[in-house]
């Protein structure tokens, strides 16, 4: 039935309308897809199948909801800027990390699984990092913030309608809206902010390192 009704039609696919809405109309969005009724077993092999070396789509899997998701340009070029500039801090502070990148994240009990767009091992590596980021150009999909919660992962950060959205966990696990960073407590959010808005690359991380550079380590 679905797919007699996807087919095309006077020379238009339904699945041509059916692009997702941008948070910002001017960006280009991401495409998300979900499929519910997923075991466990078969996301795995679906994984699997794909290969670990793919450009994509991106899994996400959540109590039998499985979210695949493509990126955009706009969306790959958010989450380089925000992982460089942290990058840059981090050095800067001297800060030890363990850069995640994009690796599987996977609770087998916790029914639970996704690839972030960066995460970081703050200090020292451990199975599952302090800090994740994700990037949301639009909305829908499967629930991130309670895939991390199962995970425990310390600290989400989402990049949502030109700002960076901070959640924590707090005592009882269960994430909270922060201010600041939790992890990385003296870190400008607002100048991370700023030097996302400069679209030439070396021009913001230019701006970014001459503003930690006058503040210093403070």
């Amino acid at each position: 039935m679905v797919a007699s009704v996807l087919m095309q039609r006077n020379g238009e696919s339904a699945l041509e309308i059916l692009q997702p809405d941008s948070r910002t109309s001017h960006l280009e969005p991401e495409q998300r897809v979900v499929f519910c009724g997923i075991s466990w077993r078969r996301y795995l092999a679906f994984d699997k199948k794909l290969g670990n070396d793919r450009p994509g789509p991106r899994l996400y899997y959540l109590d039998g909801e499985l979210e695949l998701m493509t990126t955009s340009n706009e969306h790959e070029r958010i989450k380089e800027w925000i992982g460089g500039f942290l990058e840059d801090y981090l050095l800067h502070l001297g800060i030890d990390t363990m850069p995640r990148g994009q690796a599987t994240m996977r609770g087998v009990l916790k029914q639970a699984g996704a690839e972030p767009d960066k995460s970081w091992c703050i200090g020292e590596e451990r199975n599952f990092p302090d800090l994740v980021l994700e990037i949301a150009l639009t909305t829908g999909g499967v629930k991130k913030l309670e895939i991390y919660r199962r995970l425990n992962v310390p600290e989400v950060w989402f990049w949502r309608s030109g700002k960076l959205e901070i959640f924590a966990l707090n005592s009882v696990g269960e994430y909270k809206p922060m201010r600041r960073s939790r992890v990385l407590p003296r870190l400008d959010l607002r100048l991370i902010e700023r030097c996302v808005a400069i679209r030439s690359w070396q021009a913001a991380r230019r701006s970014f390192r001459a503003a930690l550079s006058k503040r210093g380590s403070r």
